[in-house]
């Protein structure tokens, strides 16, 4: 767990949010017949819920939030 005050830092603790989906998803591409793909679907389905998530919030969204498609 993030040693974060309560009332601040929501920005980090989505972004360690994301980052701890992520590794589960990349654990399993591991056994995956095909890997790289199967990372390459994890981390793009985490980064947008990442990024729904920052656009949720009133603070500014995280700068690879704004860019859309294979960018």
């Amino acid at each position: 767990p993030l040693l974060l005050p309560p009332n601040a830092f929501a920005h980090l603790r989505r972004q360690a949010a994301a980052l701890a989906a992520l590794r589960p998803r990349l654990n399993d591409c591991c056994r995956h017949h095909s890997p790289l793909p199967c990372a390459r679907r994890a981390w793009t389905d985490v980064l947008d819920g990442f990024c729904t998530d920052e656009f949720g919030g009133k603070t500014r969204q995280f700068h690879c939030c704004r860019r859309h498609g294979p960018a």
